[in-house]
């Protein structure tokens, strides 16, 4: 050892049992890249909001499928009751920060477990397309 440097610290061992399951950010060539066939851009909207100008939005998944059941469910609008997904308040929200206009109904149901729900109303015009 040189005089001056500091001898680089060795790791602490590793707790027995969990082999080779950590590892480390600096050099890690294991970072896929992402694949374009499952990556792809979405499905193409135009939205008129009640004030403003149309403008365009891009979505896939359980996000562009959440806007196709606000589109075809009209005024009544949906509640997770009736078209059950896992996270409708958290579709709901990503739409909401793309600037689609949705509105949140309170209302109260009955049954063994008694409480409240939410029903969205989409309050913006969507249409699908939007080709640039």
């Amino acid at each position: 050892m040189v005089s001056g440097q500091e001898k680089t610290p060795v790791a602490p061992a590793r707790a027995p049992g969990l082999d080779n399951r950590s590892a480390t950010a600096a050099g890690n060539p294991k970072i896929a890249p992402k694949n374009a066939k499952r990556h792809c851009a979405g499905v193409r909207y135009i939205v008129t909001p009640s004030a403003g100008d149309p403008f365009r939005v891009s979505v896939s998944g359980r996000i562009r499928w959440t806007l196709d059941r606000l589109r075809a469910s009209g005024p009544k609008g949906c509640t997770p009751i009736t078209d059950p997904a896992p996270r409708w308040s958290a579709y709901v929200h990503s739409l909401r920060e793309l600037g689609v206009e949705i509105e949140t109904i309170t209302e109260p149901h009955g049954g063994d477990f008694a409480g409240h729900h939410a029903r969205y109303v989409l309050r913006s015009k969507v249409q699908e397309g939007g080709a640039e």
